[in-house]
């Protein structure tokens, strides 16, 4: 699985409230988490895909 580039994760802002985004794995899956507004946003290799419409909600449970 490709690694997002950190130089590239230095320059993203969350699409919904421009929070930080850190990298998250979960079963083999790679996302951007953002903290603030608690949405993921997929990377399919090495690729953020940050449309509204691809972002999802997690709770503390899921973390």
């Amino acid at each position: 699985m490709p690694v997002l580039d950190s130089g590239l994760l230095a320059v993203l802002g969350c699409p919904r409230c421009k929070g930080c985004l850190s990298v998250h794995v979960e079963r083999g899956l790679e996302t951007l988490r953002c903290a603030s507004c608690r949405c993921d946003w997929p990377v399919e290799d090495g690729v953020p895909h940050l449309l509204p419409e691809l972002g999802r909600r997690w709770d503390s449970t899921s973390e």
